[in-house]
């Protein structure tokens, strides 16, 4: 049996090869592309459901010119591996978190700035407004272009006590993903934020390492978080989608009727996966209440302030914010 490492060269390897056959501009309206795409997560998850549901439109709208193949649950390497791989030919469509681009795009961090949407519906209505806008600005600085916007819920916070207010915080040990904005936005808070990989995350709550951890509320419950944390704190301090990623040289080679199925493509498996997920949201907190979790609405006007004028500290995210600022 041939090993995930050798299976995972095989399909890049061959996807870039075969891209590479039929990408010639003189042929593109007479061959088919057949495009790779991936995602990170298991195929029962909203992120891959979100990239099946995309290439089914895209083959539909285009009569099969475009025919995109996705791999799930990271066999073709996790969300940064995507990425890379987008920028060597071998992937065609990646799935990353959106922050994910800061490595090669660094205003992308925005979408981890706190508190900067009033609620999901804002937030839909930002990625809908300003995708076009943002993805033309990625496309020139990083030779990636963001499509569409794979709708997440608010991330709140579990936690082994009550948490109501910043001042609950204090000396609390917070898992946070391994960015400064992230590190930054809980020491706002009072907490003592501790970098660790999400594998991590479960056995550190178990064993008292850390106090709790952030994330929307499905993806704790599915991952068995409440077994360890009792506590839900409804911070909503963070809404970070997913997003559909393309190489800007694999999108600038499309015909413009192509290119024009694609985003509408991008658009279509916005409005139908929206739904979805804020849907399921609402079965899961039922779920988390069947499980006797102590759920609280936070003071969230005093979070807020302790993140005021953050945005002072990354410059390079500032024109986002003020952007979004301007979107009721």
């Amino acid at each position: 049996m041939k090993s995930t490492s050798l299976t995972r060269r095989a399909v890049l390897a061959g996807a870039a090869a075969s891209t590479g056959m039929i990408a010639m501009p003189g042929v593109l309206r007479a061959q088919q592309l057949k495009w790779i795409g991936a995602s990170a997560t298991a195929p029962t998850d909203f992120i891959a459901i979100s990239l099946d549901t995309f290439a089914a439109r895209v083959k539909e709208l285009t009569k099969g010119q475009i025919d995109i193949t996705a791999h799930h649950a990271g066999s073709l390497g996790g969300e940064r591996e995507n990425v890379e791989a987008l920028l060597q030919g071998a992937v065609q469509v990646a799935s990353p978190g959106a922050a994910i681009l800061g490595g090669w795009y660094k205003p992308a961090e925005v979408w981890t700035y706190p508190f900067m949407f009033k609620d999901v519906a804002h937030k839909d209505r930002v990625m809908t407004t300003l995708m076009t806008e943002y993805g033309d600005d990625a496309a020139t600085a990083s030779r990636l272009r963001p499509l569409a916007a794979i709708p997440r819920m608010p991330r709140q916070l579990t936690s082994n006590r009550v948490v109501r207010t910043p001042a609950d915080m204090r000396g609390f040990k917070v898992r946070v993903p391994e960015t400064a904005m992230w590190l930054k936005t809980f020491q706002r808070f009072g907490a003592s934020p501790t970098p660790m990989a999400w594998p991590e995350v479960f056995a550190a709550l178990k064993a008292g390492v850390i106090d709790g951890q952030d994330n929307p509320a499905a993806l704790s419950f599915n991952s068995g978080i409440f077994d360890v944390n009792k506590n839900l704190a409804l911070t909503e301090h963070m809404m970070q989608d997913n997003m559909i990623v393309v190489a800007e040289a694999s999108f600038q080679r499309l015909t413009p009727e192509l290119r024009a199925a694609v985003v509408k493509a991008s658009r279509e498996m916005e409005d139908d996966i929206r739904a979805k997920v804020i849907a399921d949201d609402k079965a899961t907190f039922e779920k988390i209440k069947a499980k006797g979790i102590t759920i609280t609405e936070v003071d969230k006007e005093s979070f807020r302030a302790a993140v005021k004028g953050m945005d002072a500290e990354f410059p390079h995210v500032k024109k986002w914010v003020d952007r979004i600022a301007q979107i009721s």
